[in-house]
């Protein structure tokens, strides 16, 4: 039992390699997580954004360099997860950030111990590139919970190698995704953007309207499409929870996860070092960000 990997052949692998360096050279604004962070929910509220604000027609809100045009005031604002790290082990990250000189960089976290859960459902239920429990997973050191916190610490170790720099939390968005939203829009260029448009931004983005947009395929991309209609697990939109991984997670396993945070986390995330008591689940996410 243990990871598979995906394999490609040498001609589609150049191809890919070029297309991605294109892009991340020509990016204004790199929009960087871990996967399985919540970004696809940021990145349909910008697109959505965008969208209404601009009276665009786009179908697929997630491809966000789609809207750029040499006569628009819109950023290349580019969405990836700097290199796979989910298929590597710890050590094979790169700790170079140089490519970001210049460049500005949202960086995306969510505690690691949902990541890690929703990372396992990702890989057994809908990209099929595990096998395995979830109990092995926990023991996994590719892309397992030492990946997230290694990949976690390495951004915090370079987050003055961009131009700017801002960290969100999928838990503030829960908290108050317009004020989230725009924080990042001003971030990335677009504070022109009004408030009334954020709102509808973020009313179209709730959960049960991203679940009915991914069950139809309505935006056209395998990024937010129903792989088992019948598995919720499989979908992209599976849970859309804080703290969901105590339905999955305890006894030794959760304690090994535990650990490997305190011991191996930055501090820079500081609020998900101490595992929340059961009693008051969300409340240490709700302090301000400070950048």
């Amino acid at each position: 039992m243990g990871a598979i990997v995906r394999k490609r052949g040498p001609f589609r692998r150049s191809v890919q390699k070029a297309r991605r360096a294109w892009r991340r050279w020509r990016a204004d604004v790199h929009l960087i997580s871990y996967p399985k962070c919540g970004r696809t929910w940021l990145v349909l509220m910008i697109g959505r954004a965008i969208q209404l604000h601009y009276g665009l027609h786009n179908r697929n809100l997630l491809k966000l360099r789609h809207f750029v045009r040499p006569w628009r005031d819109i950023p290349y604002i580019l969405q990836h997860h700097d290199g796979g790290p989910e298929f590597l082990l710890p050590e094979e990250l790169s700790d170079d950030k140089s490519e970001y000189r210049g460049r500005k960089v949202i960086f995306m976290v969510r505690d690691p111990r949902d990541v890690l859960v929703s990372s396992y459902f990702q890989k057994t239920r809908r990209n099929l590139n595990y096998e395995g429990t979830l109990e092995e997973y926990v023991h996994e050191r590719r892309g397992g919970i030492e990946t997230i916190t290694a990949f976690y610490n390495i951004w915090a170790r370079n987050r003055d190698a961009p131009k700017a720099f801002l960290l969100v939390r999928y838990e503030d968005f829960h908290t108050n995704p317009a004020m989230e939203l725009r924080r990042v829009l001003d971030f990335s260029g677009l504070g022109h953007i009004p408030d009334t448009v954020i709102e509808e931004a973020v009313e179209y983005a709730r959960f049960d309207n991203m679940r009915k947009l991914e069950s139809t395929n309505a935006l056209g991309t395998s990024a937010l499409a129903a792989r088992d209609h019948q598995d919720e697990a499989s979908y992209k939109t599976r849970k859309g929870e804080v703290g969901g991984y105590r339905e999955y997670l305890d006894g030794a396993a959760l304690e090994l996860v535990d650990q490997v945070i305190g011991e191996q986390l930055d501090n820079m995330y500081s609020d998900y070092i101490a595992p929340a008591s059961d009693d008051d689940p969300l409340h240490r996410y709700w302090t301000p960000l400070t950048e």
